[in-house]
């Protein structure tokens, strides 16, 4: 499967069957598909936003540091990128629970027989993402993650030697840095850290984007199936 084959296929299924105007707010919707419509193309990129963003990570824990003369240490913007990892594995697990779950209260809205089949559908389809989290993570914990204390030894041990370095932690005149062994070990404990959670990042970003398209591919499948519509090139895998 290509890179975001079936996510863009997902967006091109709005555009192609519903009016472009009402879909980028230049016009009103005349009726309750389109007001619906309009409604999940919006719930449906901001998934894939955080989806993308996730999958970014690991570019922000190797490139995204402050220069020296912010006074923010290494260790103070891995700790940074990590609360925000965090926090965005928890935003998606809600985003994606919150339009699942109003997909299955608009099921009144659309004229189909067989209503009970796809609300147990769509909350197949929660439970299977959630489930996917868990193994996806690395560690990382799936319920409550933004409750995760982010007091690691590494980034801990970090801040610590920084201030000393920096000067930002005052130390009795009696006492004799070595400041040159200091930042040496700075150096090797930041440098562990960060090459952690790459690590980290990097096989996670591998798992998000087969999730992504995984997502993909049966939100969208049901979504069509209750507007009476069939898309070509779907593939379940």
């Amino acid at each position: 499967m290509k890179e975001n084959e079936q996510s863009a296929l997902a967006i091109k299924y709005f555009l192609d069957n519903f009016p472009v105007d009402i879909l980028i707010d230049k016009a009103k919707p005349s009726n309750k598909t389109e007001v619906l419509a309009h409604f999940y193309l919006g719930k449906l990129t901001e998934v894939f936003a955080v989806f993308d963003r996730l999958i970014r990570y690991e570019k922000y824990f190797a490139k995204f540091y402050p220069s020296a003369d912010t006074g923010i240490s290494e260790s103070e913007a891995i700790e940074y990128h990590l609360r925000s990892y965090i926090e965005d594995f928890y935003i998606l697990q809600e985003r994606i629970k919150k339009i699942t779950e109003s997909l299955v209260k608009d099921i009144p809205n659309y004229n189909i027989a067989n209503d009970n089949d796809v609300e147990n559908a769509i909350k197949h389809l929660s439970d299977q993402v959630h489930g996917k989290f868990k193994k996806i993570t690395s560690g990382l914990r799936r319920e409550h993650v933004h409750e995760r204390s982010i007091t690691e030894l590494d980034l801990v041990t970090g801040r610590f030697l920084g201030s000393l370095i920096t000067g930002e932690m005052p130390l009795p005149q009696d006492i004799k840095l070595d400041k040159d062994a200091v930042n040496k070990r700075h150096i090797e404990v930041t440098t562990a850290s960060k090459q952690k959670h790459i690590k980290q990042a990097q096989e996670n970003s591998v798992s998000l984007r087969k999730m992504k398209e995984w997502f993909a591919t049966r939100f969208i499948y049901i979504f069509s199936s209750l507007n009476e519509h069939e898309i070509e090139g779907l593939r379940f895998e």
